[in-house]
């Protein structure tokens, strides 16, 4: 008897690939597909290629096993279907289904981390009404800024209100506070009303106004001028565990389900934020001199030779404006440019040891559990 074939999966994928947020998502989908698949995917034509909005009977003629879905307009047709379906949301979480989210309280806290560990002292936040991840970005944000001694102002707009307006608004608001100024804005496609913004109400950037935004979608990042800071998404591994889960769902529909989660990897620092908040010439010249050399074997003779200032009065400073110790900022510093190698290349723990001075994989690896409380190779796993 010839075993029978198996039927390929058909799964409806309704996302918007203009976003670096969907297009990551659906870049990890693929990848599941392509490992565990091949799977059969019904997709909606752009407009602008003569396509149209998803048609139910379409889709119920299609025979889908299963959809990924980016929460639109419509989703009582879509849910009615009753198949397994993993949802992607903007406004709110979906009861009784597995949603696609992001940790907005790590978020927070490394956009705050990031303005803290260049000097800032005044801090604020730039958010829209309804909408779940921005409220959520917000209260990390403050609460991190609180654990350090500081408060953030905050600025929530409604998202429909004309640009006009809401720019309008929001550069007196700006005006008020004190400067220097770290925004965190709670996602990139509401830095342009920041931008326009400071422009009407005459702050320089980062001068000013130091702004950082969530997504590094580089397109909105780089369209900003100056270009735009912004915190890091693992958006491909959430779309990866995303068909993973709803794979699990169509060989068992009974299996309960869970959230997914993206996590922030670490911030793409830009023109927007690439200030020290001091007016301390030399300890400006000392930071930027350790993040300019952080991927190179580097101490604290290194950092006092190349300031104009003794040895004494630069470790002070260092305590005064970041409560850590030369040596601190340069561990700290340093364990971020391992972490972002270990993201982005595949060099081997070794070399990238080797790099910063460090004798073996082993001396690096206890160094930077103590910075991100995971091995080199876990951090990796973890974020790939």
């Amino acid at each position: 008897m010839k075993a029978s074939l198996r039927r390929t999966p058909r799964i409806a994928l309704f996302m918007d690939s203009s976003r670096a947020y969907e297009q990551g998502l659906i870049r990890g989908i693929l990848k599941y597909s392509l490992l565990h698949g091949p799977w059969q995917f019904f997709r909606i034509m752009p407009v602008v290629s003569g396509g149209s909005h998803a048609n139910l009977a379409d889709l119920k003629a299609w025979h889908a096993d299963g959809i990924i879905w980016r929460e639109k307009e419509g989703a009582a047709n879509l849910l009615s279907l009753g198949i397994p379906t993993v949802i992607s949301p903007y406004r709110s979480q979906f009861a009784d289904y597995p949603n696609v989210l992001t940790n907005d309280a790590a978020i927070g806290i490394m956009a705050a981390e990031h303005f803290l560990d260049r000097g800032h002292r005044n801090f604020a936040f730039y958010g829209i009404t309804d909408r779940y991840w921005s409220s959520a970005r917000q209260a990390s944000f403050s609460a991190r800024l609180k654990k350090a001694g500081f408060c953030a102002s905050a600025y929530i707009d409604a998202p429909h209100r004309s640009q006009a307006i809401r720019q309008s608004r929001l550069a007196g608001w700006l005006a008020t506070l004190p400067k220097p100024l770290g925004l965190m804005v709670c996602t990139d496609d509401c830095s342009y009303d920041c931008v326009e913004a400071c422009r009407l109400a005459g702050l320089g950037i980062p001068e000013d106004v130091a702004i950082i935004g969530v997504g590094n979608d580089e397109l909105v990042c780089n369209f900003s001028y100056p270009p735009l800071s912004s915190v890091v998404l693992n958006t491909e591994q959430a779309g990866y565990e995303a068909a993973e889960m709803l794979a699990t769902m169509i060989r068992n529909p009974k299996r309960a389900v869970r959230n997914v989660i993206a996590e922030p990897l670490h911030v793409v620092t830009r023109q927007s934020t690439d200030l020290v908040a001091t007016e301390d010439r030399n300890f400006a010249m000392a930071i930027r001199y350790i993040r300019d050399n952080a991927g190179h074997n580097l101490g604290v003779e290194d950092v006092v030779r190349a300031v104009p200032v003794s040895r004494r009065a630069l470790y002070q400073k260092f305590h005064d404006i970041l409560g850590r110790s030369i040596h601190g900022e340069i561990r700290r510093v340093q364990m971020n440019y391992a972490a972002k190698m270990l993201i982005e290349t595949d060099l081997p723990v070794t070399e990238i040891a080797t790099r910063l001075g460090y004798p073996d994989a082993k001396n690096l690896s206890r160094v930077f559990r103590c910075e991100k409380e995971l091995t080199p190779l876990s951090y990796r796993n973890r974020n790939r």
